[in-house]
């Protein structure tokens, strides 16, 4: 019983190690993607305060989009036949 328990709490541990590197990982890698994030945001919050028109706010979101599909493009795989 004390062997299974101690199996189990090594288990438990690396899948903690393993989840904390990949959250670490994702943190270092979505650092674009959390900027475009927060201009959207900001755009958003500028719309709903007055400072900012919908064809302003509809431009500021295009340009965002541009930025976003210019640094991670969407890749369609082919189709099979």
């Amino acid at each position: 019983m004390l062997a299974t328990m101690l199996a189990a709490a090594v288990i438990a541990g690396v899948y903690v190690l393993l989840i904390a590197r990949h959250l670490h990982k994702a943190a270092a890698t979505g650092r674009p993607h959390r900027r475009l994030a927060g201009a959207e945001r900001a755009a958003a919050a500028r719309l709903l305060n007055g400072d900012l028109d919908r064809a302003g706010y509809r431009a500021e979101l295009e340009m965002l989009a541009a930025l976003d599909a210019a640094g991670r493009p969407l890749v369609v795989p082919a189709a099979e036949r």
